[in-house]
């Protein structure tokens, strides 16, 4: 959700069975006729295995953006799309109503959407909104969602979340 709001219409979000050792026909055919200079693929080998990026790498130019978790994930594709944001938007990662409605409201804010825990916002997280030079931040989801904590910026206990 955070690169379909990054690429902010820029280009195509193909979901595919990143379990699976290649693309299937249909995906590999759209590929194929897409005439991509540069392909982008959201996700670490537990998203999108290594076979489909070795694939996607024989179309064009390709590369992973993909950390060891899902928030992790979420501030490579970030950095990779975004130099400077006056805003972010901030949903949780557990769960993905929030998050997919801010994959369309972010491109309308030129703003990074960035997954958090819920409870807390990664200080890697932190520092990344900090070097956009983003001073305002749109949390999406009631208190029960984002508790303060996240409203207050607050940096989680561990590194992962």
């Amino acid at each position: 959700l955070s690169a379909g709001a990054a690429i902010d219409g820029g280009g195509p979000v193909l979901l595919v069975d990143g379990t699976a050792g290649s693309l299937d026909a249909a995906s590999a055919s759209l590929v194929d006729e897409l005439g991509l200079d540069e392909i982008a693929v959201a996700g670490g080998e537990k998203s999108v295995s290594a076979g489909i990026v070795a694939q996607l790498g024989t179309v064009a130019d390709t590369v992973r953006l993909g950390g060891v978790d899902r928030y992790e994930s979420s501030r490579l594709i970030n950095a990779y799309f975004f130099e400077s944001a006056d805003r972010v938007v901030l949903a949780t990662g557990v769960g993905f109503p929030d998050a997919l409605s801010g994959s369309g409201l972010a491109p309308k804010l030129d703003a990074p959407l960035f997954t958090v825990p819920g409870d807390c916002v990664p200080a890697e997280t932190l520092a990344q909104i900090d070097s956009l030079g983003a001073d305002r931040v749109t949390l999406l989801g009631g208190e029960n969602t984002l508790t303060p904590a996240v409203a207050d910026l607050t940096a989680c206990a561990t590194a992962a979340g």
